[in-house]
């Protein structure tokens, strides 16, 4: 049973990928409408009464942060390569 339950997830994966990159897409634009919709009882900040202002923020934080793994840090971790002898 677990080779045919791979199999589905290497089909979903190959096959299928850009019916689930879709079906995200449209789920997170979903949630970001409701948000126009939904609001909290009271705004803890400031900021909270916008609409849209925490997928915004999280949108620039994971930016931020890929940014800084690939530039700043990742040269640190990777290092120089064995056969380079400078």
């Amino acid at each position: 049973m677990s080779n045919k339950f791979g199999n589905w997830f290497e089909t979903q994966r190959t096959k299928n990928l850009g019916f689930w990159k879709i079906l995200f897409a449209v789920f997170l634009v979903v949630l970001v409408v409701l948000n126009f919709f939904i609001h909290p009882h009271e705004a803890e900040y400031h900021y909270d009464i916008y609409p849209g202002f925490w997928e915004a923020f999280a949108l620039i934080c994971s930016v931020a942060m890929v940014f800084l793994m690939k530039v700043l840090i990742q040269p640190f971790l990777v290092g120089p390569e064995e056969g380079d002898d400078i």
